[in-house]
């Protein structure tokens, strides 16, 4: 009954999806993705650091068909908070959501989306959230974007296809490839790595590390490139 229940919810995963697309204008969107702490039904990412920020905002929802318990179904989207800056529960419902399921939502601190037929609408807003840094930044490179180590703004690292490498849109410490291929760069940072060993936070093997930093295209070309450049004219004048 369980598994019919949670098939009958995925068919509405792309609807969901594609209203956040259109309602908060999200430049990333995906289905049944997470980590392994907890899958999300429907995420989405979208630019909030207007001019001066690359700022993102990461969109977590809850999908049910509308025969689940109301409160339980608002206690398993609230879990999202731990990924996400906003979480929502999207529910389908005939008529409108009641007032009791609106004061449950808001208690606990959820958006209500209403679904009707094929339709989605934003019944309640969801507050805001700051997200456990480390778990915020996995989700987005699960959902092949990292965030750059200079401008903090987030940029692919790879494309949706499952085939290819998640690191298919960056180099691996190689900054001329990346300048000359126009990626972004991705570096390890071993100090911390060895720190973190060290401590038997995260024990390595042979001396790798896993702490992979990252710098997006536009940094590469317009900052780092211009300082290559310099350094290359004043060996030539010392020369």
């Amino acid at each position: 009954m369980a598994q019919k229940t949670k098939k009958l919810e995925k068919v509405l995963y792309p609807l969901v999806e594609r209203w956040l697309r259109r309602h908060f204008g999200c430049f990333a969107t995906a289905i049944n993705r997470g980590l392994r702490y907890g899958r999300i039904d429907v995420i989405g990412v979208r630019d909030i650091g207007g001019d001066l920020s690359g700022e993102v905002e990461t969109i977590a929802v809850e999908v049910k068909r509308g025969s689940s318990p109301f409160a339980n179904a608002c206690g398993q989207t609230l879990g999202y908070s731990v990924y996400a800056n906003r979480v929502y529960l999207a529910d389908v419902c005939e008529s409108s959501f009641s007032r009791d399921e609106v004061h449950i939502a808001s208690h606990l601190g959820i958006g209500l989306i209403q679904i009707k037929g094929r339709s989605c609408r934003e019944s309640l807003s969801s507050p805001y959230y700051r997200p456990q840094t480390k778990m915020n930044l996995l989700l987005l490179e699960a959902l092949r974007l990292g965030q750059c180590q200079l401008c903090g703004s987030c940029f692919a690292i790879g494309t949706k296809d499952p085939v290819q490498n998640r690191f298919s849109r960056v180099c691996r410490e190689d900054f001329a490839k990346a300048f000359d291929s126009d990626k972004g760069l991705i570096f390890w940072n071993r100090e911390v790595a060895a720190r973190k060993h060290k401590l038997k936070l995260r024990v390595s093997k042979n001396g790798s590390t896993f702490e992979r930093r990252y710098l997006c295209p536009d940094c590469v070309e317009h900052v780092f490139a211009s300082f290559a450049l310099h350094s290359e004219l004043e060996d030539g004048e010392h020369n």
